[in-house]
């Protein structure tokens, strides 16, 4: 069984996830935005790499019926309805709602993954369920960290080794880690996956500049919601409960 962790999108080709399960991780914040939206209720996600895609999508949907969401350094998007704060995301905001959301990091790393068979979205908030869904399809998944601006960042990586470990441990096997897989497991053992590893890493210092600290807190809750986002077909909707993909050889 195969086990891939890419540290940056700079590192993916289109090779690396063809006809692969891939899990999307942007921990702090855009993965666990996605997760809270989800898990309260919007009706789906767009994620775009552009602010000037977000308003073109926005508008060929009907402006009226979509909540723009997202970020550039760390603050809200002048004239979005929402920034890229989980907190934001509440049940009364966007329960039913049409999300379009543009973010620095995490989106852009969907945009890797046009030739996957299948992605996911992942982050504290929803880790068992993320576990539970890989063990379930029986699929040799592929975990990509966003990072930071195309660097490496040790909060995706970290909370990228404990999916690994959990994976491993739940599917006893014959697995084949590559090298970055072998790496975040390591650093999975060296660092708790909590509010303090967040705010001492360069994104977390980036966030709490911004005035935005209280986000830190948010994004290390585990297993708030037992949600799977799903990206197809540029929409990103939740995994129907219990729902498995082929296994991938």
């Amino acid at each position: 069984m195969k086990l891939d962790v890419y540290l940056t999108p700079g590192e993916v080709t289109p090779a690396d996830t063809a006809e692969r399960t891939v899990v999307i991780i942007d921990v702090l914040r855009a993965t666990a935005s996605i997760v809270e939206a989800i898990g309260s209720g919007a009706k789906t996600i767009y994620p775009v790499t552009s602010i000037e895609e977000a308003l073109r999508l926005a508008n060929n949907l009907g402006r009226d019926e979509v909540l723009l969401c997202g970020e550039r350094k760390c603050l809200p998007i002048e004239g979005f309805d929402l920034g890229n704060s989980p907190a934001e995301f509440t049940s009364e905001r966007v329960a039913g709602k049409t999300l379009v959301m543009s973010t620095t990091n995490g989106t852009t790393a969907m945009s890797l993954a046009a030739g996957a068979s299948r992605v996911l979205v992942a982050a504290p908030s929803n880790l068992s369920a993320v576990v539970d869904e890989l063990v379930r399809s029986g699929t040799d998944p592929v975990l990509i960290c966003s990072g930071r601006e195309k660097h490496f960042g040790l909060e995706d990586a970290v909370f990228a080794g404990t999916v690994a470990a959990r994976l491993m441990e739940a599917r006893s096997g014959d697995w084949e880690p590559n090298d970055g897989a072998l790496a975040v497991l390591a650093l999975a053992e060296r660092f708790e996956l909590d509010e303090a590893l967040f705010a001492s890493t360069v994104a977390g210092r980036a966030i709490a500049a911004a005035g935005l600290g209280e986000d830190l807190a948010f994004c290390a809750q585990v297993d708030r919601h037992t949600v799977v986002p799903v990206l197809h077909d540029r929409q990103i909707t939740p995994a129907p409960p219990g729902s498995t993909a082929p296994s991938e050889r």
